[in-house]
Order: C-alpha cells, then structure tokens, then sequence
C-alpha cells in the first residue's frame, strides 16, 4: 500500500482503478503495437530511428464524411506508459456506460517517446540519446495516430505529465482535440518547487546511474520531500528503518536512472501558456486543494471559456497522487468526457 501510493505521487505506477459498479474487465495483456520511424526528427534538431510504442482498446467508427470520429488518447504521466490506465478494475473508465465504453470508443494509449515500449536511452545510446523535449514527445503521438488514419480526436485526457502534454498538444495544434481533460498540470512553465525536485533528481541520476545505487536512493527522497505532503510524509515514514523500506519498495522495478533523468529533462522548455488563446478545444483543467506541486494560491489564470475544477482536501485525496484514485475525480469529469464523445 505505501509503495503504490509513493509509486503514484509521480505517476510511476499503473493507476489504481476504483471498484467497478458492473460485471466487466479489460483484457489482462493488451498487446502493444509498434510503429517505426526510419528517422524521426527531434526539436534540438537531431535525427535518429524510433519506435513507438501505443494499445488500443475499441474499434474505430467512421462518420458521414469517412474520417474517424471516436477516437481518444489517455496520456500517462512521467515514467508510466499506456499500460497505467489497464488493469483488472478498469470498468470505471472502459466499462459499459463509462466514458471510455470501449463498445463506443477507440481507445489509443501511446507509450511516449522515452517510455515504456517506445525507444529509450537504455536500449542502445544511453546519455547520447536525443534531448528530446515535450514537443517532441506530442510529435511522436501524433505520428502514431497518423499511421492510425486518426485526424481528430474526439477527447484527450492527460495526468500529471500527460497533462501537461496535453496543453503543448491543444496550443500548436488545435484542430486536432475536440476536448481536453488536463489533471495535475498546469500550462505555465514548471518553476518553484516542482522545478527544483526534477532538475535536483535528474542530476542525481546522472551522476550515480547504477539501479539501486545512490543516485537512485538520492533521486527517490527528493521526490519525497518535494511531492508529498508533510504530514502524509510523517505517516509514511516515521522512523529511518521505515524510509529505508519504502526507498527500497520504490527502487525495486523503477525505471532505468537515465530513462528517468531524461524524462525529467524534457519539461526544461514547457510553456504552452504563451499561445492560450490558440487554444479552440474545450478544456476541464482538474487539480487538488492539497497538491504541493500545484499551490491553488499560485494557480495561473485561465480564459473564461475553460472548466477550472478544484477537488477539496479530504480524508480521500492525497496531493498529486490522488490521481491514481479515479473513484475521486471521475465523477468530475465524466460528464464533459460523455459530451466529447456523443454521437
């Protein structure tokens, strides 16, 4: 239980699906598919093969004018992959009369560009890889749903980095998303505190890369300190011999320490606020009174015409990591997700 709550502060482990209401289950293993790029373009201006990895869930449906018209996209957040939103609970999202029935729906959950089944610095070039940025990660999506024949897309729902990939995506291409759900991630630059933990953690693992190592242990108390609130970080960790424990749980199966270092890197030039009023989808912008990382007090202003949504503290959230409890924010959302995709 500690572990999967740490896990989950920076969106690291599968989200945990709520009990579901009805008699449904996702596929155990959705297959991944890949997609390879002969040479793929990176912004720093770089070019190299990629692969990129995506699941789909649902059969496309086509309108009257022959394009795709039930497409939507899951985003997951920094060192998770499409995989995050599958498991054994996952009728809350995919289930009949969920938002994402996949008997209505084309579910594309892609594994962005340094992450899960998708090239990654680990595979062959380690700290040689491109700096890829945010952009580059929205490309890499946008490529797969290309070769998807997906031109519109009825709904995007991104958490944590997810979301944040959501605004790059909605500001320099905003033709292409119908709706937007962005959940813990604002559109300003990442600054403060939620500026200091990634590029203090990117560069420990870049020092001491070794799995397990010190870079790793020194890496996972920064994320500690900087993302959880104080007095959960009391209850979680008492005592050293129970930090000890919880910094081993959370190592064990953790990303590669330069998979990870680049992940945090590619926020360094996030700033879709500038182009706002680019922005024509429809937005719900969700965050939680008690998440550090995203201070109500220092929450951008945001054009009239978008849903800003705060979910109350409460014996039930937990900062950032009340993102992996849908059963909290799903009801929130739901309507404008059912809106997006009714036909």
């Amino acid at each position: 239980m500690k572990r999967a709550l740490i896990a989950v502060v920076v969106a690291l482990a599968p989200i945990v699906i709520a009990a579901a209401p009805v008699d449904f289950t996702v596929p155990a293993s959705v297959p991944v598919e890949h997609l390879r790029v002969r040479q793929f373009d990176f912004s720093g201006g770089r070019s190299a093969p990629l692969k990129l990895g995506y699941r789909t869930l649902g059969s496309p449906h086509k309108g009257s004018d022959g394009s795709i018209d039930n497409a939507v996209v899951l985003l997951h957040g920094t060192g998770g992959s499409g995989a995050a939103f599958l498991g054994p609970k996952a009728a809350l999202l995919f289930g009949p009369g969920a938002p994402f029935d996949i008997t209505r729906t084309y579910v594309i959950l892609p594994d962005t560009i340094g992450i899960g089944s998708s090239t990654k610095p680990s595979d062959s070039l380690g700290v040689n890889f491109p700096h890829y940025d945010y952009g580059d990660m929205v490309k890499g999506v946008r490529t797969v749903l290309a070769e998807l024949k997906v031109t519109k897309v009825r709904a995007v729902v991104g958490t944590s980095m997810g979301a944040m990939l959501g605004w790059t995506w909605a500001e320099a291409y905003p033709n292409e998303i119908d709706t937007l759900v962005a959940m813990g991630g604002w559109p300003t630059a990442v600054a403060g505190r939620n500026l200091v933990w990634r590029l203090a953690a990117r560069d420990a693992l870049l020092v001491s890369p070794l799995p397990g190592g010190s870079g790793a242990r020194v890496a996972t108390g920064i994320i500690l300190v900087a993302t959880v609130p104080a007095a959960l970080l009391t209850k979680l960790a008492p005592d050293a011999p129970t930090l000890q424990h919880l910094i081993d749980a959370r190592l064990d199966g953790a990303p590669d320490s330069v998979d990870f270092a680049f992940q945090l890197d590619a926020v360094r030039n996030y700033s879709p606020a500038a182009g706002i009023e680019r922005v024509t989808a429809k937005v719900v912008e969700l965050n939680f009174a008690d998440d550090i990382l995203y201070p109500v007090a220092e929450r951008p202003p945001l054009p009239a015409r978008f849903t800003r949504i705060t979910v109350p503290a409460s014996a039930a959230t937990s900062g950032h990591a009340t993102l992996g409890e849908p059963s909290v924010w799903m009801p929130l959302v739901a309507p404008a997700l059912k809106a997006a995709l009714a036909r």
